[in-house]
């Protein structure tokens, strides 16, 4: 597995008490996006002790000397006056980047979240506290149920983003609606994303979600799946539908084997990288060096 990406120096402990700053993750729709990146943990920091919570754009002028953390869009008024509230403002760019060239307003962010390396590589700002913070696995999954002497495929996803849903023998697709449900069904999951800038930067939520699952990925080698489970990993394919069967009979071929203990043990620290825990605690890092003077008067 890659190394974790570096993060800026931490201002204080994570056992620190949190400061009083309030924090809000403001939302312009409700979708997954919005209930992973801003929802969840909102509800987690909370619990931690932040003042954290997930509103609606409609909410954020009541909010004054806090930090906003914008999910994938903003508008450019709702940014100056949030600014000069005296707020400072981060963009948890997610996915943005695979659908445009550039990150509007990114000059008035104090700091930007992004998924991935080349996310960071290709948007980041130099000298900025911009810095990798990867999606945890949503809690509503667990370790597969499938049977333990044979192989078990299914593709978590949309038919927007599989070109070929439906068309893969022995995998069943499954969509957002049942996604929850019918993963225990599944100990072999499938990801496959297009050249170009799906490539690139689309977040590691299916690589993530696998882990949680205890379930071998096939994937592609996208910038993300190489990030957290390296370059030697056992299971990449192609995205034709002659090379994706190819890496589903290899996987046949290796069940229970040393190649499938060897995807398991990867998916395992990624389960780790991604858990909630480890996921708020890069939070907290930025939230500290956002308000350095608050940890003054803890």
């Amino acid at each position: 597995m890659a190394d974790v990406p570096a993060q800026p120096a931490q201002t204080a402990p994570a056992s620190a008490s949190p400061p009083t700053t309030p924090i809000v993750f403001v939302k312009y729709y409700e979708k997954g996006s919005t209930d992973i990146s801003a929802d969840q943990i909102a509800v987690a920091l909370a619990a931690r002790g932040w003042r954290a919570r997930s509103i609606p754009v409609r909410e954020l002028p009541a909010l004054r000397d806090g930090i906003a953390i914008f999910i994938k869009t903003s508008r450019l008024d709702h940014l100056l006056r949030a600014k000069a509230r005296g707020n400072r403002l981060v963009l948890d760019v997610h996915d943005t980047v695979v659908f445009k060239r550039h990150i509007k307003n990114r000059w008035l962010y104090d700091a930007l979240i992004f998924k991935n390396r080349r996310q960071l590589a290709d948007f980041g700002r130099r000298g900025r506290l911009d810095r990798i913070i990867y999606h945890q696995w949503d809690a509503r999954y667990g370790p597969n149920r499938a049977p333990s002497d044979r192989l078990s495929i299914g593709f978590l996803g949309e038919p927007r983003s599989f070109a070929l849903w439906g068309q893969i023998p022995g995998v069943e697709c499954i969509p957002s609606s049942d996604w929850f449900a019918q993963a225990p069904r599944f100990n072999c999951h499938l990801s496959v994303r297009q050249p170009g800038r799906d490539f690139l930067y689309k977040p590691n939520l299916k690589v993530s979600t696998a882990a949680v699952c205890e379930a071998v990925l096939i994937t592609t080698r996208d910038e993300s799946a190489v990030e957290l489970l390296g370059e030697d990993y056992p299971f990449y394919c192609g995205t034709t539908r002659e090379e994706i069967l190819a890496a589903i009979e290899r996987a046949r071929a290796a069940f229970g084997q040393e190649p499938w203990v060897e995807a398991l043990r990867r998916l395992r620290q990624v389960r780790e990288l991604t858990h909630l825990d480890r996921v708020l605690d890069r939070y907290e890092d930025l939230f500290r060096d956002l308000t350095p003077a608050a940890e003054e008067q803890l």
